[in-house]
């Protein structure tokens, strides 16, 4: 209680001090001045877990209407359990995760803000393993437990979302924020330092479940594959998490560190199950 007082007063005081220059500056606007002062700073993040769930909420609301999900329960309930299993074992499990399947063909999975983590049907049914699927949903998790978008949304929004949130405005605005990046879709294409991060995540997280880092390594050998085969499905992705051989020769590097661990799996009934299914 007393932390989340001393938060907001933090904050406060910050929308106090950035009202002052804009006083200086006042040919420019709020969100001008909030990114010439936050340029450069590439690592903060100002919101707190509850106004990341607000916006990932608003984010959420707004995509649903948007996008179709795949209801098939044997599919999503297997996802979810995969995904819930993961983030016990992550390095930020204090927050709900949810994990919803999209029914669309192209191959591609991301997180918003909050801990929702959406999965496309194409890719479920391009890995071939679980635990290439499971490195995929934990390298969401990654995303998540680096705040890497709330850390954009900083560097971008950062002035208006923290007038909004704090200062009680009208919720309208969060909403036009929220519909101009769905819009634009920049809010997911993360630097080589946020996705190095989060493969990095995703590769121990997988190992301390008892799952074989290595599907890791085989899911980039089969987007290679796909990308000589069937680009368009891979746009999405690619666009978002590009593929390089930097990153991949992290990922062997990590894995080789890795302790010796026996009775890590590749693959399970249930997997196979849902393979079955979605064929």
């Amino acid at each position: 209680m007393v932390k989340s007082i001393q938060n907001n007063a933090n904050k406060i005081g910050l929308v106090f001090i950035l009202t002052l220059c804009l006083s200086c500056f006042n040919s420019c606007s709020i969100g001008q001045v909030g990114n010439s002062l936050l340029e450069g700073v590439k690592d903060v993040n100002i919101f707190t877990d509850e106004e990341e769930l607000q916006f990932g909420k608003e984010y959420a609301e707004q995509h649903a209407r948007q996008v179709t999900f795949y209801t098939d329960k044997v599919v999503t309930t297997y996802i979810n359990d995969l995904g819930q299993t993961l983030v016990k074992h992550s390095k930020r499990n204090n927050i709900r995760y949810t994990f919803t399947v999209v029914d669309s063909k192209d191959i591609n999975a991301y997180a918003v803000p909050g801990g929702f983590i959406y999965i496309n049907l194409g890719l479920i049914r391009a890995v071939q393993t679980e635990s290439e699927l499971a490195f995929v949903l934990a390298h969401e998790i990654g995303h998540i437990v680096g705040q890497h978008s709330m850390k954009k949304l900083t560097q971008v929004y950062g002035i208006e979302l923290l007038k909004q949130i704090i200062l009680n405005e009208d919720s309208t605005e969060l909403k036009k924020i929220v519909a101009d990046i769905l819009s634009v879709g920049w809010l997911f294409k993360y630097s080589r330092d946020n996705e190095r991060e989060s493969d990095f995540y995703g590769v121990q997280n997988v190992y301390d479940v008892g799952i074989t880092p290595e599907g890791s390594i085989h899911f980039f050998e089969t987007l290679q594959k796909l990308q000589h085969r069937e680009p368009s499905v891979l746009e999405k992705l690619l666009s978002t998490h590009p593929i390089h051989s930097e990153r991949i020769s992290n990922i062997r590097a990590q894995i080789n560190g890795l302790p010796q661990k026996s009775g890590l799996r590749t693959n399970s009934t249930r997997f196979q199950q849902v393979k079955r299914r979605i064929r």
